[in-house]
């Protein structure tokens, strides 16, 4: 449903659909997305298919496209609630548009009303609104950083996420322009490196190549805004205007608002992303006249390669923490009266299968001989009283090999920039670690 509404949008924002539907399908941050049991991939697909009956129904006057996409629109919220975005995205295309205020106006209150309603609801049943307190939650967190760094660690996710940018470079910028671009990139990584802002590893040869993926990524990322805003300077259009807003709107809500950065954060600027690059090499006479994707190919295939071995790393690291689960609880057997652990995700899952209690902060209870399990990528951490615990053994388990998506020693933070200012590296990633101890 995603890739479709990429087409058909496309089909009326530029010359060659098919090949701004393919772009999006072959972007690491698309197949990285859709091996997730996460509801970002199914919101954008609310999401491009509510902007597409919103611009057919205000260019033909038709009542019904508009509420359509307004329940549209409501359902994207539900799913995820960046939906929210949407209301001022096609208040200003709108505006824009029509250049007035008029009855369009009204179907955009549905959602509205749906999110209140969502609000008064969930207040009633749980003593606090759910929509109001992710909202809270997400501008007060903070992990990876104050803001000139999280600005930058933006530009590395786009760049990364939508890599496609990197081989298509030479045919969207001049010679003098790419260099330029590197040289501030190479310096602007140096600097936060030399700062101390970038913990990575303690090996040579990997500072390198985080430096190398780094810059990269940032100079790509920062490339797409500023084609966006290019675009909107040589079209000066409601449409220009519709995708340069969706781009940058996107990227400051994951680099200056939400509490991390993350690829599923930047994931609702691809289909916008991916009709930029192509409205680009059109304005360049890059692509042929025809619909075709003419000399598309190789950076396509490139996209796809990045983006299918980033998938796999994802799902060794989920694997990891499975087969950790198993055999932790098989060593530790009889030989404690229970096991207690920190961390989340698929680890917590997984171990509470095999009788696993996540450990509370507050009511440390856990009787004498009672197995605690520490695992070293994770989330939420907190250190134990030292006169309360002693160490048992240490267990180490291969997880990615040459690619990862959350790894703190390569710089890795796909799903929070809290372990990296990289949404996947290209390294020999270190062996995912687990201590156990042993209550007094």
């Amino acid at each position: 449903a995603l890739v479709a509404g990429a087409f058909f949008l496309a089909r009326r924002l530029c010359a060659h659909p098919l090949a701004a539907a393919l772009l999006t399908l072959a972007a690491p941050v698309f197949i990285l997305s859709s091996g997730s049991v996460m509801c970002d991939t199914m919101m954008l697909a609310l999401w491009i298919w509510a902007v597409i009956c919103w611009m057919e129904g205000l260019a033909d006057n038709r009542a019904a496209k508009l509420w359509l996409a307004a329940i549209l629109v409501s359902a994207c919220c539900l799913t995820k609630y960046f939906g929210i975005a949407l209301l001022p995205l096609l208040l200003a295309y709108s505006v824009l548009e029509r250049r007035r205020i008029g009855t369009w106006l009204v179907p955009l209150c549905l959602p509205v009303l749906v999110l209140a309603a969502y609000q008064w609801l969930t207040y009633l049943l749980y003593g606090r609104g759910l929509l109001f307190n992710a909202v809270h939650y997400a501008t007060h967190a903070r992990v990876g950083g104050g803001l000139p760094l999280k600005i930058i660690t933006g530009l590395s996710f786009t760049g990364g996420s939508i890599c496609v940018l990197l081989p298509l470079a030479p045919w969207l910028w001049n010679k003098k322009n790419l260099l330029a671009a590197l040289m501030v990139g190479a310096v602007s990584t140096l600097v936060c490196t030399e700062a101390g802002e970038f913990q990575v590893g303690d090996r040579v040869q990997l500072h390198w190549l985080f430096a190398v993926q780094f810059t990269l990524f940032v100079v790509a990322g920062a490339s797409l805004l500023l084609i966006a805003m290019d675009d909107w300077r040589a079209q000066k259009t409601p449409a220009s205007a519709l995708l340069l807003l969706w781009v940058a709107g996107t990227y400051l809500f994951a680099a200056a608002v939400n509490w991390t950065v993350s690829g599923r954060n930047i994931l609702p600027m691809l289909p916008a992303a991916s009709i930029l690059l192509i409205r680009r090499l059109e304005r360049r006479n890059w692509l042929p006249p025809s619909r075709l994707i003419g000399p598309l190919w190789m950076p396509l295939g490139f996209s796809v390669a990045v983006g299918l071995l980033a998938a796999r790393a994802d799902y060794q690291w989920a694997n990891s923490a499975r087969n950790a689960a198993a055999v932790l609880r098989q060593k530790i057997g009889t030989s404690a009266p229970g096991i207690w652990f920190e961390g989340h995700w698929g680890f917590q899952y997984y171990l509470e299968q095999q009788g696993g209690k996540p450990l509370n902060r507050a009511h440390l209870l856990v009787p004498p001989n009672g197995a605690i399990i520490l695992p070293w990528e994770n989330c939420y951490p907190f250190p134990l009283p030292r006169d309360k615990v002693e160490k048992w053994f240490r267990y180490e388990c291969v997880g990615e090999k040459w690619v990862t998506t959350m790894n703190t020693t390569a710089g890795a933070g796909y799903y929070s920039d809290g372990w990296g200012p990289l949404p996947f590296a290209f390294c020999h990633a270190p062996l995912q670690q687990y201590s156990v101890l042993r209550v007094k």
